[in-house]
C-alpha cells in the first residue's frame, strides 16, 4: 500500500494535480477549523498545508496541528496559510517551504492579508480573482532585475497596494489612476510584459513544498514528526473535536476517531460526574441523530419538575436566558441522558487501556 501524503490546496494551485511515484496524494480543499485534525487522526504517513480559508470561516486551528506532529506525523506548510502556520509553529517542530514562508519566518513579512485573495468555487477550480500581495512583491522584484521598471515605480506600486483591501488588489487596479507622465510610462512597459513576465510565488511555494514532502517519504527521511513532544489537552482541544464530529456523517470512521480522541481528552481533564456528561453529549451528537420528540418530552418534563415553584419564567430571567437557548439546553440534557450509558462505558475503556501492568 502506498504512503499517503494529506495535501489541502486551492487558489495556490489551481486544477494542478502534481503526483509523485509511489506515494498516494490526499488532495482535499482549503482547510478551515476542524478540517486538518479530522484528517490527521487518520494517520496520513505526512500532511501539508497550502491553503485554507479565514476571516468568514474559523481558520485551522494550531492545536489541530501540534496534535499530528505529536503523533509523529510530519507536517509541511507553505504557500498561503500554509507558510503562516509553519513560521508560527515552526519550534515545534512543523516544515515551511518557499520564499514566501521564508519572509514569515525571518520577520521580513507580518501582515497575513499579504498571503490573502479572493477566489472562484471548487467548480472553477478556486480560480484566483485577486493578487495576492505576495505575488505583487515577487512580480515586481522580477520586472526590476529585467529592468522594465525602476525600484522607485515598483515601492509605490507596492504601497498602494498595501492600502487596497485585498479582494481588490490587481495589477489592472494598481497601473491605473496614476499622476506623472514617467509612472505613467513605465506603468505602459509593466502592462506590456505582465503577461510573460508575471510571477506565481504562491504557486512556485506549492509545488515545492509537496515535491519535498513527498521526497522525504520516498527517502524515509525523519526531517518532521515530533512524537510525543509533551502535546497539552485543554478543554478548547475537546470543544474543536466535538465540533468537527457533529459535522461529519453520523457514524463515519473519522468521527468515531474523533469521539475516541475527544473521550480521551475529556477523561484527562474533568471529574467523573462531568466527563461522563460531556462524553455522552460528544458521542450522541456524533452518531446518534436529532433526539426523538418523546424523549425530548420527558427531559422538558423532568426539568418543569426542578425548577423552583415551578416559575419557569423567573427562573430564565434570573439567568438571562431567552427560549432559543434553553431549547438548546434541554436538547443537550435529552442527548446526555441517551448516550450516558454508552460514555460510561467508552470512558471506562479509556481509563482502563491507561492502566498498565509492570
Amino acid at each position: 500500500m502506498a504512503d499517503r501524503v494529506t495535501v489541502f490546496v486551492g487558489p495556490s494551485l489551481g486544477q494542478d494535480r502534481p503526483t509523485s511515484p509511489g506515494i498516494d496524494v490526499d488532495y482535499r480543499a482549503p482547510a478551515s477549523q476542524g478540517d486538518f485534525i479530522a484528517a490527521a487522526v487518520e494517520l496520513p504517513k505526512a500532511m501539508v498545508l497550502i491553503d485554507g480559508y479565514f476571516e468568514h470561516v474559523p481558520a485551522v486551528h494550531h492545536k489541530e496541528i501540534l496534535w499530528a506532529l505529536d503523533q509523529g506525523i510530519p507536517v509541511y506548510g507553505a504557500s498561503s496559510i500554509g507558510a503562516l502556520r509553519a513560521a508560527e509553529l515552526s519550534r515545534f517542530g512543523m516544515i515551511g517551504v518557499g520564499k514566501i514562508y521564508q519572509s514569515f519566518e525571518s520577520g521580513e513579512l507580518e501582515r497575513d492579508d499579504e498571503v490573502a485573495l479572493v477566489h472562484g468555487p471548487a467548480e472553477l477550480h478556486y480560480k484566483p480573482l485577486s493578487e495576492p500581495l505576495v505575488n505583487i512583491r515577487s512580480t515586481l522584484s522580477f520586472a526590476i532585475d529585467a529592468r522594465v521598471i525602476d525600484e522607485h515605480f515598483a515601492e509605490s506600486l507596492i504601497n498602494r497596494a498595501k492600502a487596497v483591501f485585498y479582494p481588490e488588489r490587481t495589477f489592472g487596479r494598481l497601473l491605473s489612476e496614476l499622476d506623472s507622465q514617467a509612472d505613467l510610462v513605465q506603468a505602459e512597459r509593466l502592462a506590456s510584459w505582465l503577461p510573460s513576465g508575471r510571477r506565481d510565488q504562491k504557486r512556485m511555494d506549492a509545488l515545492a513544498c509537496i515535491v519535498r514532502a513527498a521526497s522525504n517519504l520516498q527517502k524515509s527521511s525523519n526531517e518532521c514528526g515530533r512524537s510525543g513532544s509533551g502535546f497539552v489537552f485543554t478543554n478548547a482541544f475537546a470543544q474543536l473535536l466535538l465540533c468537527t464530529a457533529t459535522g461529519l456523517p453520523l457514524g463515519s470512521r473519522v468521527a468515531r476517531a474523533l469521539v475516541q480522541l475527544s473521550a480521551d481528552t475529556i477523561a484527562g481533564l474533568s471529574s467523573a460526574s462531568v466527563a461522563t456528561g460531556a462524553a455522552a453529549l460528544v458521542l450522541d451528537r456524533a452518531t446518534r441523530g436529532p433526539v426523538p420528540l418523546r424523549s425530548l418530552g420527558e427531559t422538558v418534563k423532568s426539568f418543569l419538575e426542578h425548577v423552583p415553584g415551578g416559575d419557569i419564567g423567573t427562573w430564565m430571567k434570573s439567568r438571562n436566558l431567552d427560549l432559543d437557548t434553553l431549547s438548546l439546553i434541554l436538547e443537550d440534557l435529552a442527548r446526555i441522558d441517551r448516550s450516558s450509558d454508552a460514555a460510561e462505558d467508552l470512558l471506562y475503556r479509556v481509563i482502563h487501556s491507561r492502566l498498565k501492568i509492570r
